[in-house]
Protein backbone atom coordinates (compact mmCIF):
# COMPACT_ATOMS: atom_id res chain seq x y z
CA UNK A 1 0.00 0.00 0.00
CA UNK A 2 1.47 3.60 -1.09
CA UNK A 3 1.46 6.47 0.78
CA UNK A 4 0.14 8.54 -2.43
CA UNK A 5 -2.56 11.27 -1.14
CA UNK A 6 -4.07 11.56 -4.50
CA UNK A 7 -5.80 7.84 -4.54
CA UNK A 8 -6.07 7.22 -0.86
CA UNK A 9 -7.81 11.05 0.49
CA UNK A 10 -11.78 11.24 0.32
CA UNK A 11 -13.30 14.58 1.40
CA UNK A 12 -16.29 14.71 2.70
CA UNK A 13 -18.79 18.27 2.91
CA UNK A 14 -20.92 18.88 5.79
CA UNK A 15 -23.01 20.93 3.65
CA UNK A 16 -23.41 20.75 -0.36
CA UNK A 17 -23.92 23.76 -2.50
CA UNK A 18 -27.08 23.39 -3.85
CA UNK A 19 -26.07 25.22 -7.07
CA UNK A 20 -23.60 22.55 -7.65
CA UNK A 21 -26.16 19.74 -7.59
CA UNK A 22 -27.52 18.04 -10.96
CA UNK A 23 -31.19 17.29 -10.87
CA UNK A 24 -31.90 13.43 -10.33
CA UNK A 25 -33.99 13.42 -13.51
CA UNK A 26 -34.67 15.49 -16.14
CA UNK A 27 -38.54 16.17 -17.31
CA UNK A 28 -40.33 13.91 -19.39
CA UNK A 29 -42.97 16.54 -20.78
CA UNK A 30 -45.48 14.01 -19.94
CA UNK A 31 -47.03 15.81 -16.26
CA UNK A 32 -48.15 13.07 -14.28
CA UNK A 33 -44.54 10.83 -14.97
CA UNK A 34 -43.06 14.23 -14.41
CA UNK A 35 -44.95 14.75 -10.97
CA UNK A 36 -44.46 10.74 -9.80
CA UNK A 37 -40.81 11.88 -9.89
CA UNK A 38 -40.82 14.92 -8.18
CA UNK A 39 -42.19 13.10 -5.41
CA UNK A 40 -38.68 10.65 -5.37
CA UNK A 41 -36.78 14.33 -5.24
CA UNK A 42 -38.69 15.02 -2.28
CA UNK A 43 -38.05 12.11 -0.32
CA UNK A 44 -35.92 12.67 3.40
CA UNK A 45 -32.59 11.01 2.79
CA UNK A 46 -32.27 11.08 6.40
CA UNK A 47 -35.84 9.33 6.85
CA UNK A 48 -36.02 6.34 5.24
CA UNK A 49 -39.01 5.53 7.34
CA UNK A 50 -40.96 7.97 5.07
CA UNK A 51 -39.68 5.95 2.03
CA UNK A 52 -41.71 2.57 1.21
CA UNK A 53 -45.17 5.05 0.99
CA UNK A 54 -43.63 7.43 -1.53
CA UNK A 55 -42.10 4.50 -3.57
CA UNK A 56 -45.85 3.07 -3.25
CA UNK A 57 -47.45 6.23 -4.33
CA UNK A 58 -44.70 6.33 -7.29
CA UNK A 59 -45.87 2.87 -8.37
CA UNK A 60 -49.02 3.99 -8.41
CA UNK A 61 -49.31 7.02 -10.53
CA UNK A 62 -46.91 5.71 -13.00
CA UNK A 63 -48.51 2.26 -13.32
CA UNK A 64 -51.94 4.22 -14.10
CA UNK A 65 -49.90 6.49 -16.71
CA UNK A 66 -48.72 3.48 -18.37
CA UNK A 67 -52.52 2.13 -18.47
CA UNK A 68 -53.92 5.48 -19.92
CA UNK A 69 -51.33 5.78 -22.09
CA UNK A 70 -51.76 2.14 -23.74
CA UNK A 71 -55.60 2.77 -23.63
CA UNK A 72 -54.97 5.91 -25.85
CA UNK A 73 -56.33 8.00 -22.84
CA UNK A 74 -53.25 10.33 -23.27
Amino acid sequence: MTDDASQDDLVLLEQVEEELVLPVWEPTGEPRVDAALDLLVSLDPDDVSGHAPVFDEVHQALRATLTDLDAGGA
